[in-house]
C-alpha cells in the first residue's frame, strides 16, 4: 500500500529575507517525515492590498493562487513575527484575502512561536483571527521554537538539537491530526 503524504502549506508572516520564522519553516520542511509534504508559500509580498471591492471574480491572479494553495493543503503551519505587539501588516493582508474564501474554514492550522523572549500579543491576535475565520487550531497555544531572533538561518536551526526537538514535536502534532491517506 502506498501512503500519500499530507500536504502542509507553510505560511511565513515575515517579508524579511533572512527571517527566523522562515528559517523555522524551512528547517521543519527538512525534518518532516515522508508522510508530510511541507510547501513554503512564497507570495506574501506580491499580494495587493485587500479591498472588499476587489474580492470578486475575477480575483487578482496572486490572490487566486493563494486561495488555490490553501485549498490544496491538508493543513497550514504558520510562523509569524510580532511587530509592535501586533501582526505584520503584510500577513494580516494575506489573512484578509482569505476571509471571504471557502478554502480556509475547517482547515487544520498549527502556529509556531519562534520568539525566544516570549512574544505573545501577535500570537493571541492570530489565534483569535483564525478562530473567527473558522480555522481548526490544532493546539491551544502556539508551539515554541525558541530562536535567537532576526537573521537566523535554517542551517542554524538544524544545528541545534533543542530546536530540532521543538520542530519535531510540532510536526508530530500535525501528523497526529491528519488522517493517513
Amino acid at each position: 500500500m502506498t501512503v500519500t503524504a499530507q500536504r502542509v502549506l507553510c505560511l511565513c508572516g515575515s517579508l524579511r529575507r533572512v527571517s527566523s520564522n522562515r528559517a523555522a519553516l524551512e528547517a521543519a520542511r527538512q525534518l518532516a517525515a515522508p508522510t508530510l509534504e511541507l510547501v513554503l508559500y512564497e507570495g506574501l509580498g506580491a499580494l495587493p492590498l485587500f479591498s472588499p471591492d476587489d474580492d470578486v471574480d475575477p480575483l487578482p491572479p496572486v490572490v487566486l493562487a493563494l486561495r488555490e494553495a490553501v485549498g490544496r493543503a491538508d493543513a497550514l503551519l504558520i510562523a509569524c513575527p510580532e511587530y509592535a505587539h501586533g501582526l505584520p501588516g503584510a500577513f494580516k493582508n494575506l489573512l484578509d484575502w482569505l476571509v471571504g474564501s471557502l478554502e480556509l474554514p475547517g482547515k487544520p492550522v498549527l502556529l509556531l512561536n519562534t520568539a525566544a523572549r516570549g512574544s505573545y500579543h501577535a500570537q493571541e491576535a492570530l489565534a483569535e483571527i483564525l478562530t473567527t475565520m473558522s480555522a481548526q487550531l490544532l493546539a491551544s497555544q502556539p508551539l515554541p521554537v525558541a530562536l535567537p531572533g532576526a537573521g537566523c538561518t535554517a542551517a542554524q536551526v538544524l544545528a541545534s538539537a533543542e530546536r530540532c526537538a521543538e520542530l519535531r514535536a510540532a510536526l508530530d502534532v500535525l501528523a497526529d491530526a491528519l488522517p493517513v491517506a
